[in-house]
């Protein structure tokens, strides 16, 4: 329907008794009548020889229809205007024809600029994600989860209440986003109806696709910026964004003025053309003030459903009534069901005050309304276009008779395709299972849905051999199934008015107050969404026209330019309608509702985990240790960058010491200083507890996230220290990573969908950017690397001249942050970035200083390595976790043993995990001189880390684990 418009010539009288004819030979002597679907009404004029034309605009072309006297043996004859006599010789036939008049420059430049608008609304996509994922974020922190404060009532309710409003505003404006993309991608047939003007229509487009954009690349280009691309492109996001808003906030208008006029339409007017505007405006508040009662009085109303059955072939029922109950059709297995549910079972009771009980009344649907109806005929059939329409081949009304009737070859590819793909979806799902190898959990939840899913697949495919049977049997009726929906009570006005009074103020007015406190840049949206929502949810023209089912059916015949007008009008009603209730506003309602129970799935997990959660896996992140054995570095070309000397002042840094010093961050201080002894000699580096009590102690501290971020000083003299940051432990850690830099993931996702999308990085940072100011209060609560900032400034004032930064994975990303704010050296394993969501932090981070002062290790697969955009200096090193184990690809251990058995250990000792847990070869043992001469050891390798895991106090399945498999070498 949308790429597109098709002429239905409706068959007014349905002969029952001849089931067998064809449509084709069906006679129409009637009027060809421009139906209200059409966006535009039919060009109609004589041609030569005195025929009249037709002529309809399609998305790439016209469709022609023209009238043409044949005579009794089919040749074409001419007519004139004169020759009357022929008329009553010939028969009138109407030839359809379709032309194409666009071209590939038109073709390349809508596909140009309709990328942009999916880009743009790919941006408001990531906003309503990012603004939800915040929300939950500030639930979880009026919970009390995040802080030792308590629960915090009235935040936590007003938090929670503003949660319905974000998603049906979210879901609607992307709901008018994808309408946008389409109609930009057709040439703005629906923008056209609007009655602005066909010339002011396409002037506005080009100005705001092509004129600002173009304007300014040239401008730019004279002035010879050096960013002449990233501005740009931000004209050009900016241009159709503002058209976006146009767009939207005309569709708003129309939908207001169309409840409007059908109050009007009930209620008949009272305004006369002397009135005052004050009166006018009074009238229509009024009018206003009656579609809100009455809209959500239907909303209010109890329902009952009837689920029943009815043949196609009925004397009683035309081809179009016929049509308009199958669109709503559920392919109901029974038959005769009622259904109600239990807010509708106690709104017909007597004893409920609130409900007048009625008579039953018959509730239309949206597609009933409008006609809306499909068919399937043997050319319009489509393998793919049937397995992927909702509801498959049951979703409009196939031909089963006549010339036209589907064939026993289409019906049985159907129920193959349908068994087939159905059964190619489960075994991707179960190969997906095989592959990531799930807990036990997860897998369960797949399997109970595989069963729902089998169960529908199975009922779809029995409706299918239901209706090959009625083919090849040839039938005289076949069964559909539908539902009619009734009411049965209906709420008092008074019961109306104060539930609209108490959704605006503990939906609207409670949440707004309490944004206003504590985000204002949040509480601007949600004032202007809050708006948006009810205007769109209080005066909703799709519910006046539940009672009004003819209202579009009964189509005009254009003769003068009054009836032109009232067309024009009624077709921009029907598709301003149609708007808020297709497919779109339900696929993205359930999207963000599904996001919703995700965060609140997270928000729950994560309050499982205490800070004695943390302490405990914290002493567990340990390693062993093995001093007397070695790797040698490989004879293939080793990484680079296994030393470290450029930017690093008089320090010789090997990366493993990088690698390592980032393990050590997750260790407790006790253990931290064992290992350092170890690692470099005993007093050679020192975990310096007393500098860190210090800066905690100054005068200057003023940071409040207490343990939330943990960090370790290794001293090597009075001026040379190392700061290790720790990386991610908790899911609250998580969290952290997820406001950091959700931003940047999800643009970064939205880039890779996007074909051309690299074109767009230059204005990347500038979206993230737009993005986190919504949230910014939110953003500097976790803020940690203003922590480790201010704490190596303090050390640089305290006389430390050789600095470096170094963490593991969140740990990472907070030390890029801090070596590009304090332009220190910040070596990251495996870290998130920071070029796309360098503008968010305070102070903002410069591209030169991230180019020159950090480096990130980035293992091969390691998902955590590539979140946001690399700076210039990073290396990538192998990862011997199998292909399906992404989280071990992050592991610093795994990283460590890689840069060990690359880059050689010299003289540090060896982990035993690179052998047991990792699968690197065993280790040599050292040499005492260069004639390779083996020093004497007791005990080898696997049988010295044996001991170290018994003597440690580790798991004793570890233990067993590593006795076994050094007992099998």
């Amino acid at each position: 329907r949308t790429t597109f418009f098709i002429v239905i010539l409706e068959v007014r009288a349905w002969k029952a008794q001849h089931p067998s004819t064809s449509i084709n030979n069906f006679a129409m002597e009637a009027n060809v009548v421009d139906d209200f679907s059409l966006q535009s009404q039919g060009i109609r004029f004589r041609a030569s020889a005195g025929r009249e034309m037709r002529i309809y605009e399609q998305a790439h072309g016209q469709l022609i229809l023209e009238e043409r006297v044949a005579s009794d043996d089919g040749d074409d004859v001419e007519q004139t205007p004169q020759d009357d006599d022929r008329k009553d010789k010939a028969n009138k036939d109407i030839l359809v024809k379709s032309t194409t008049d666009t071209g590939y420059a038109l073709s390349f430049l809508r596909t140009t600029y309709s990328l942009i608008a999916v880009f743009v609304s790919g941006f408001l996509f990531i906003l309503g994600f990012c603004l939800l994922l915040f929300l939950f974020i500030n639930l979880a922190t009026e919970l009390g989860l995040t802080k030792n404060e308590g629960l915090q009532v009235f935040d936590f309710v007003a938090v929670l209440l503003s949660v319905p409003v974000f998603i049906y505003s979210l879901s609607m404006g992307m709901t008018l986003a994808t309408r946008f993309v389409f109609d930009t991608f057709y040439g703005h047939p629906f923008l056209r109806s609007f009655g602005i003007g066909v010339v002011t229509t396409d002037w506005i487009a080009f100005v705001l696709y092509l004129g600002v954009p173009l304007l300014t690349f040239i401008i730019t280009l004279f002035a010879k910026m050096e960013n002449w691309w990233e501005i740009s492109l931000l004209s050009w996001f900016a241009s159709i964004l503002i058209f976006w808003c146009f767009f939207s906030a005309c569709v708003l208008w129309f939908e207001i003025w169309a409840c409007l006029e059908l109050m009007e339409d009930d209620e008949g007017s009272s305004l006369i053309d002397d009135d005052p505007w004050k009166a006018r405006m009074q009238y229509w508040i009024k009018k206003a003030g009656d579609a809100c009662v009455r809209t959500m009085r239907y909303r209010m109303t109890g329902t009952h459903i009837n689920f029943k059955r009815v043949s196609l072939v009925d004397e009683t029922n035309t081809v179009l009534d016929v049509g308009n109950k199958f669109v709503s059709c559920i392919n109901w297995l029974s038959q005769d069901l009622a259904s109600e549910s239990p807010y509708s079972f106690f709104a017909k009771k007597a004893w409920n005050p609130c409900f007048v009980q009625k008579s039953p009344e018959r509730i239309y649907s949206l597609d009933e309304i409008l006609g809306r109806t499909s068919y399937i005929s043997r050319d319009s059939w489509s393998l793919g276009k049937l397995f992927c329409r909702r509801g498959g081949l049951h979703s409009a009304i196939p031909i089963t008779r006549g010339e036209s009737s589907i064939t026993k070859a289409q019906i049985d590819s159907n129920i193959a395709c349908n068994l087939l793909g159905n059964v190619i979806i489960v075994l991707l799902i179960v190969g997906l299972l095989v592959w990531f190898d799930p807990p036990v959990a997860a897998l369960s939840l797949v399997v109970v849905l595989m069963l729902i899913f089998f169960c529908r697949v199975s009922c779809s495919t029995k409706r299918l051999v239901e209706l090959r049977k009625d083919i090849i049997n040839d039938e005289d009726a076949t069964l559909y199934r539908y539902f009619e929906v009734y009411d049965q009570s209906t709420p008092k006005d008074g019961f109306v008015r104060a539930t609209i009074i108490l959704e605006v103020l503990c939906l609207y007015v409670l949440p707004l107050i309490y944004l206003c406190t504590q985000n204002p840049p949040s509480a601007t949206l949600f004032a202007f969404l809050g708006m948006f929502s009810a205007m769109r949810h209080y005066l909703n023209p799709r519910i006046l026209l539940i009672d009004k089912v003819n209202y579009f059916q009964n189509t005009l015949g254009v003769k003068t330019k009054k009836d032109k007008k009232k067309w024009k009008k009624k077709s921009r009603m029907y598709h301003v309608v149609a708007v808020g209730g297709d497919a779109a506003r339900k696929f993205w309602t359930l999207a963000y509702c599904l996001f919703v129970i995700f965060f609140f799935v997270v928000v729950i997990v994560a309050a499982r985990y205490s800070e004695n959660d943390a302490e405990y896996a914290s002493s567990k992140k340990v390693v062993s240790l093995v001093d007397g054995f070695t790797y040698q570095p490989q004879p293939y070309l080793p990484y680079p960058t296994c030393r470290l000397k450029k930017g690093f002042g008089e320090a010789d840094f090997e990366l493993a010491d990088f690698a390592f010093l980032s393990k050590l961050a997750y260790s407790t201080d006790d253990a931290a200083q064992k290992f350092l002894d170890q690692w470099y000699g005993l007093g050679v580096a020192k975990n310096n507890v007393e500098i860190q009590e210090e800066f905690k102690s100054s005068p200057g501290y003023d940071y409040t996230f207490g343990s939330a971020v943990g960090y370790k000083l290794i001293t090597f003299s009075e001026t040379s220290a190392v700061l290790t940051i720790r990386g991610t432990m908790t899911i609250w850690d998580l969290i952290a990573d997820a406001q950091l830099w959700i931003a940047a993931i999800l643009f970064q996702g939205l880039r890779f969908v996007l074909p051309l999308s690299e074109l767009l990085t230059p204005i990347l940072d500038n979206m993230v950017w737009i993005v986190s100011q919504l949230e910014s209060e939110t953003i500097a609560s976790v803020a940690f690397y203003r922590e480790t900032t201010g704490f190596i400034e303090y050390l640089k004032e305290k006389g430390f001249e050789q600095l470096q930064v170094t963490g593991h994975s969140l740990g990472g990303g907070l030390a890029i942050i801090t070596g590009s704010q304090t332009k220190t050296s910040a070596v990251a394993i495996s870290g998130p970035n920071a070029m796309l969501s360098r503008k968010t932090f305070i102070p903002p981070l410069n591209v030169d200083d991230l180019n020159t002062h950090t480096f990130n290790v980035v293992p091969e697969r390691d998902p955590i390595a590539r979140i946001d955009d690399v700076a210039m200096l990073y290396q990538q090193i192998n990862c011997t976790a199998a292909a399906n184990n992404f989280v071990g690809c992050h592991d610093v251990t795994r990283s460590l043993c890689e840069i060990q058995y690359t880059c050689g250990t010299g003289d540090s000792p060896v982990l035993c995990e690179c052998f047991f847990d990792y699968g690197y070869p065993e280790p040599l043992p050292t040499t005492a001189d260069e004639t390779d001469t083996v020093q004497t050891t007791q005990k080898s390798f696997t049988q010295t880390c044996v001991d170290i895991c018994k003597e440690s106090g580790w798991s004793d399945e570890k233990c067993q684990r590593w006795n076994d498999q050094a007992n099998v070498e």
